[in-house]
């Protein structure tokens, strides 16, 4: 399956998506409870992990190992 644009957020974006401010969305980054990758200034979120996270109802941690332990993403 293709990959598409809409596979990678940003902060904006994902904002949107949860419906929260941009200001907590990368403050949640940072502490490491949300899954996402700063590149330059720029804060960048897999939008596969930020679901899986939702879908879990877990820390985004426990997420993480799970992915890890079943080889990746599968999508």
């Amino acid at each position: 399956m293709k990959k598409t644009i809409t596979d990678i957020m940003t902060a904006k974006q994902l904002a949107e998506y949860l419906q929260m401010s941009q200001i907590t969305v990368c403050r949640l980054a940072r502490e490491k409870k949300l899954p996402g990758l700063k590149i330059g200034k720029e804060w960048r979120f897999p939008k596969a992990l930020i679901d899986k996270y939702i879908a879990s109802g877990s820390n985004f941690e426990e997420v993480f190992e799970s992915l890890e332990a079943a080889g990746g993403d599968q999508n």
